[in-house]
């Protein structure tokens, strides 16, 4: 991963950049079922993207489509956009965490989607350790690019059920949910709640992004 990558995760309001790579060899340091089910996911991904029948020119809105519909899929958009709120979730109503968390999850998901199509593939992936309470866990991996550049990516999960969900990736140490909460909290206090949603929307109609979610909010 290039420096410049890693820069653009720390900077820029709502630019959307998450960052995540994929993998065609795989090295394993540590393996367990829950490191096991973030291996799947990110070879069920890596799958799509290096699908041979997918890399015509013609087949690139395909490709992006089911790696969106893979991540929508696998993400907790919801338990994202709560956290991303922080204490100013608490004062939003019903009806407004319903539209936050569907206006989060699309710019979410295309930022993921746009990056994992475009920008990352042919990384060398080591999972390295696991923590895990009673309902969370963290998987640490290690990407390794082809030019040797090491970048250290933790999968903050939350126990739903046997399965567990991504709620935040830490790349390099920096958050992307924490990122997300600085920006969003900035605003908020600077201008207003209002006004964050104004910003949001206006990235989304500018991206032609239509709903991503519908997952109803608490």
């Amino acid at each position: 991963m290039s420096s410049a990558m890693r820069v653009s995760v720390r900077t820029g309001l709502l630019s959307g950049v998450l960052t995540l790579g994929l993998s065609i060899f795989v090295g394993f340091a540590f393996a367990s079922g829950t490191t096991d089910q973030v291996k799947t996911e990110l070879d069920q991904l890596t799958a799509i993207v290096q699908d041979p029948t997918l890399q015509e020119k013609t087949k690139e809105a395909v490709r992006k489509s089911m790696v969106k519909e893979r991540i929508l899929r696998w993400f907790d958009l919801q338990e994202m956009a709560r956290r991303s709120l922080a204490n100013h979730w608490a004062k939003r109503s019903v009806q407004e965490r319903k539209d936050f968390v569907e206006l989060f999850g699309d710019l979410f998901v295309e930022s993921y989607t746009t990056l994992v199509v475009d920008h990352l593939g042919d990384q060398h992936v080591t999972y390295l350790s696991e923590q895990i309470d009673a309902q969370d866990a963290v998987v640490k991996t290690k990407f390794l690019s082809k030019r040797n550049e090491p970048t250290f990516v933790d999968f903050t999960l939350l126990r739903r059920g046997n399965a567990w969900i991504p709620c935040d990736v830490v790349i390099d140490e920096v958050s992307i949910v924490g990122n997300y909460r600085i920006q969003f909290d900035k605003v908020i206090r600077g201008q207003s709640y209002e006004a964050l949603v104004k910003k949001m929307r206006l990235k989304r109609e500018s991206e032609g992004l239509g709903p991503a979610t519908k997952k109803e909010s608490m």
